[in-house]
């Protein structure tokens, strides 16, 4: 039971990325690379397209990303994704708008906000309505005493 629950954990962290990388932008690698330890825990390969010139800030993302399985043998299976990364977290929620600061992110050409987390969670849900787990009669075992 314990290798149907990892592996199910493993599959919805799959597809939660392959949900949320889609909206996540390049244009400097730092926002689709604090997806980098998830994706590295669950075997999910994070893509880069075209940067801009000498803005290459991959280490920056990879280093304020966190996230992981979390599992408790038979009691808990999750997956976690947190960042730091504050223009990553200002545009999730907010629409990026031109100038200097406090308007720093008016440079983007996707639109935001980019709700991704929303969208992730909307492809979590629809993929644990999928999951058929076995009976777990099928993994007990007893003896009389």
């Amino acid at each position: 039971m314990d290798v149907v629950l990892t592996q199910v954990t493993v599959d919805a962290a799959r597809k939660w990325l392959q949900v949320v990388l889609v909206i996540i932008p390049t244009w400097s690698r730092a926002s689709r690379a604090t997806f980098e330890a998830l994706a590295r825990e669950v075997g999910f390969p994070v893509t880069y397209g075209p940067i801009l010139p000498g803005k290459d800030r991959f280490q920056l993302g990879k280093s304020t990303g966190k996230g992981g399985l979390e599992i408790v043998k038979f009691k808990s299976y999750h997956f976690f994704y947190e960042t730091s990364l504050r223009y990553l977290a200002y545009n999730e929620a907010n629409a990026a708008v031109a100038g200097d600061p406090p308007k720093p992110f008016g440079r983007l050409t996707h639109p935001t906000p980019y709700n991704f987390i929303d969208a992730g969670d909307a492809e979590f849900l629809s993929f644990s309505k999928e999951v058929l787990l076995p009976s777990p009669f099928n993994f007990i075992t007893g003896k009389r005493i």
